[in-house]
């Protein structure tokens, strides 16, 4: 494996804040605090769902995740999303409250351990007005998705206070290397009470030098955009900032990086990490001549500020995927050409976090 595509995974302490993992259900009092923390990571006998939150999905398309979970000595189940399609629905698996009802169905069923959405699509802002996120606090699990789902994943983060996974839906197919990332955020290895990634970039990836952390948020970029202004709008303060897309045209994605800024979503925030986007280097027609290439429009709006900016990272719409605990703590080190997570260096809005 070169370098570009190489990380690893390493441990940590067996205690997080004296607290033991699993045990810890956040309050509302802490919840104003941002106090954030891990779901119960998944063991021999964990119990997966899928569900169709947006677009349906059918047992050929999850086949190759589900078996991912097998494999490793999960039993799985798929929701009625996903048996039972209604296609008077047409774009959406079921009807809103069905789609809710059953999500917040797998998330309050105690022999629950992980909802994995099955695909993407569209329909999941849809229904964020209809989850009971005090439930949903109180009933800590693993809910993994992205693309769409990244509506949804933003939205329990921030109201339910522990961390969500931005990773790949039932319909991904899985390399090597997204296996095994999926593996070290998701599971509780042996031997090992902590999980922590690395991955190793190319002087070729650095758009802004720089060394920070702070807490990984984000998704697709066309979904966070639609988050503005909203209840569920998330919050990029002390935050790395992690965007990718797919098929929508340069000056597009101009427009929502716009939108962002002037939301002051990078004003205070300390990284940015930039997925699939597609062809950087491509100009599409525009009339009366051509559009501006990505790279170029990524440079205008990030080379004036002051934190690290990474492009290339494997995420999103691409072949490899690592998974991103949205809410955990990563580092971007320009100088070591390393960006990692730690599953369980968790900090409250009352300590300082490392920023250069």
């Amino acid at each position: 494996m070169n370098r570009r595509n190489f990380f690893e995974f390493a441990t940590a302490s067996a205690i997080l804040l004296g607290v033991q993992r699993g045990t810890f259900l956040l309050s509302k009092e802490k919840e104003s605090q941002s106090f954030y923390f891990p779901p119960p990571l998944l063991k021999k006998g964990s119990k997966v769902v899928f569900t169709a939150p947006g677009s349906p999905a059918n047992f050929w398309e999850v086949r190759n995740l589900a078996s991912f979970f097998v494999r490793r000595g999960c039993t799985v189940e798929y929701g009625e999303t996903i048996t039972k399609r209604d296609k008077k629905f047409r774009y959406l698996s079921r009807d809103d409250q069905t789609r809710a009802e059953e999500l917040m169905r797998f998330f309050t069923d105690p022999a629950v351990n992980c909802i994995v959405a099955a695909r993407g699509g569209y329909g999941s802002i849809r229904i964020l007005d209809l989850l009971d996120y005090d439930l949903i606090r109180q009933n800590p699990k693993v809910f993994i998705g992205f693309s769409d789902i990244t509506s949804l994943l933003n939205a329990v983060h921030k109201k339910a206070g522990f961390f969500t996974f931005h990773g790949p839906t039932g319909n991904f197919s899985l390399d090597s290397f997204t296996a095994k990332a999926l593996e070290s955020m998701l599971f509780e290895l042996e031997n090992k009470t902590n999980n922590q990634l690395r991955y190793k970039f190319s002087k070729s990836d650095i758009l802004v030098n720089g060394e920070s952390s702070g807490r990984l948020v984000g998704g697709n970029l066309s979904n966070l955009v639609s988050l503005l202004g909203t209840e569920f709008e998330f919050d990029t303060n002390d935050s790395i900032l992690f965007l990718e897309e797919i098929s929508e045209p340069p000056y597009k994605i101009d427009r929502m990086l716009k939108q962002l800024e002037l939301a002051g979503k990078f004003k205070n925030c300390n990284g940015v990490l930039l997925g699939y986007f597609g062809k950087l280097d491509s100009r599409r027609n525009f009339y009366p001549d051509y559009s501006l290439t990505l790279s170029e429009i990524f440079q205008m709006y990030f080379k004036k500020y002051d934190f690290p900016v990474i492009f290339n990272i494997p995420f999103g719409h691409s072949s490899k995927f690592l998974t991103f605990p949205i809410g955990a703590i990563a580092k971007i080190s320009s100088k070591n050409l390393e960006f990692s997570v730690n599953l369980y260096e968790v900090l409250s809005d009352n300590e300082n976090v490392y920023k250069k």
